[in-house]
């Protein structure tokens, strides 16, 4: 069970140690959830987008990578292009592919060696 502080929670996944992730789009903020149930920042995406972030994918090896698209669209548009990054066991955080149309969903490959974006532009 978790209470999230957002105003729309997008998406989890799990760190190989079985923590929870979540997504707190609209705030900018990567959150993890610690044994004792609170949740902490584990990254701060506010700087690399003005824009919400949403989906998550997590590989083996603990690399964390989350997406955001572009700004709302307006009724009939498509959204903007979007960005994804990668945020590394070490807790750098870097974008790692950007003008992509909105990825919405991302899985990692069984090797885990890349990611792949739903709109088949490989990272």
């Amino acid at each position: 069970m978790l209470t999230v502080p957002a105003v729309l929670p997008y998406s989890i996944d799990w760190l190989p140690d079985g923590r929870l992730l979540v997504v707190s789009g609209r705030e900018g903020l990567l959150l993890r959830q610690e044994a004792d149930g609170s949740l902490v920042t584990h990254a701060n995406l506010r700087g690399l987008s003005k824009s919400p972030w949403n989906e998550i994918v997590v590989d083996g090896r603990g690399n964390i990578y989350v997406n955001g698209g572009g700004p709302a669209p307006a009724p009939g548009q498509h959204f903007g292009p979007g960005t994804i990054v990668l945020v590394t066991p070490d807790d750098s955080v870097r974008q790692v592919a950007e003008n992509i149309a909105f990825a919405n969903g991302m899985a990692m490959s069984p090797d885990q060696e890349s990611t792949q974006p739903m709109n088949d532009q490989a990272i």
